[in-house]
């Protein structure tokens, strides 16, 4: 079976990494589509990469904000697109423009693609709605990988369909998805939320890049590590780590700063109890930490919960993506939400750290939540379960909504 595979950012590709060696593994022939901007973690992972759209594709999700303005059903819905925890109905219409948008720049390259190579099944990123266009266009059936949040684009009814969507087939005769598809979903138990899409739940496999193991780390901590990060593709561990080196010294614990960019920190005195480093697979550094303090990042934050480590999350906003994942682990009683309101108060962080790791009851509840990750379908279980949802194009009842 040839499975095709749609990425969406350089952030979003490590979900699609064990999945798509699950497929190689079961003797599937495997391609990654991906934009330039995500090519390196693609062909970092081992994988075979087909390059679509432009360098400046990726302008184009920033870009257009409301490009069909006008254009928009005359119903729109709560859930139209999924409207993540906190999320304005403004935020949830500027995402799902700026997605069609993206989709527009890479339709001609991605359906000119699968003609060419006629996957029986495409697995798309949720934010990569052209998945859905190459899979009609060449008749097979489309599953979407989601990252753990209650995001993605979706229609279950025609009268929420933009005509934008409708273009986006009718370009190439396609006829357009309208209704009940299959996401496969990462969530555990303790994270999940009420959504009226059907899900495939699957374990999440901590996957965070290539790099060497340094040599420290392969020694216990003489005493409480935390690791503090900022993710790949934000920049929010400037502040992150601004904030860290202020308060650092009243907490007792020893901090590893791992940052993609240690450069950023090369003209700042650091408190003798943090230790900068470049780029460490957050997997293999987190088995020696007792927290993990972070931006509210996908890998991030179910890194964490896979290795039972609680965490504070700090995300650059309140009505973001990052902001839902500290609602979620706050939510769960895993971790610490520190809000943007929160932080204005001189100390907050180490506050926060130090509630963290004094008690147990966060460590218990990051333990409980790793052990149901683990209880979850492996990704090559969820394999077989898409070998048959291959040969069943549009499933008529739902798997295991």
């Amino acid at each position: 079976m040839r499975v095709l595979f749609v990425a969406h950012g350089p952030a979003h590709v490590p979900w699609t990494v064990p999945l798509a060696w699950a497929a190689q593994l079961a003797g599937h022939d495997v391609r990654v589509a991906a934009r330039e901007q995500s090519l390196t973690q693609v062909l970092d992972a081992g994988l075979i990469a087909v390059p679509i759209g432009t360098a400046t594709a990726g302008d184009v999700f920033i870009r257009r904000a409301t490009p069909h303005s006008g254009e928009r059903p005359a119903h729109l819905p709560a859930d139209w697109p999924s409207g993540p925890l906190g999320w304005s109905e403004e935020r949830r219409l500027h995402w799902s423009d700026q997605v069609l948008g993206l989709a527009d720049s890479l339709a001609d390259d991605l359906v000119e693609y699968a003609r060419h190579w006629r996957p029986d099944l495409v697995v798309h990123d949720v934010g990569a709605v052209v998945g859905l266009v190459a899979a009609a266009a060449v008749g097979v059936p489309a599953v979407a990988h989601n990252w753990c949040q209650p995001i993605g684009l979706y229609f279950l009814h025609e009268q929420q369909v933009p005509p934008a969507y409708l273009r986006l087939f009718e370009r190439f005769g396609a006829t357009p998805r309208i209704g009940t598809d299959t996401w496969i979903d990462c969530t555990p138990p303790a994270l999940h939320t009420p959504h009226p899409v059907p899900r495939i739940p699957m374990r999440y496999v901590p996957y965070n890049g290539p790099g060497q193991l340094p040599a420290w780390l392969r020694h216990a901590p003489a005493r409480r590590r935390v690791c503090v990060t900022g993710g790949i593709t934000t920049s929010t561990i400037d502040d992150l780590g601004t904030r860290l080196l202020e308060e650092a010294d009243g907490v007792d614990a020893d901090f590893v700063l791992a940052v993609n960019r240690p450069e950023a920190f090369d003209d700042r005195k650091l408190p003798p109890n943090v230790t900068l480093t470049g780029r460490v697979p957050l997997t293999a550094l987190l088995t020696t930490c007792h927290a993990l303090v972070q931006h509210g990042g996908a890998g991030s934050t179910m890194t964490a919960l896979a290795h039972g480590i609680p965490q504070i999350v700090v995300p650059d906003g309140t009505d973001t993506p990052s902001s839902l994942y500290g609602v979620q682990i706050e939510q769960a009683g895993a971790g610490i939400h520190l809000r943007p309101e929160d932080r204005r108060h001189p100390g907050a962080l180490a506050a926060a750290l130090t509630r963290l790791l004094e008690g147990d009851a966060y460590a218990r509840r990051a333990r409980d939540i790793r052990d149901e990750i683990a209880a979850m379908p492996s990704p090559a279980q969820v394999m077989a379960q898409l070998e048959a949802h291959a040969r069943s194009p549009r499933p008529t009842t739902p798997v295991n909504p």
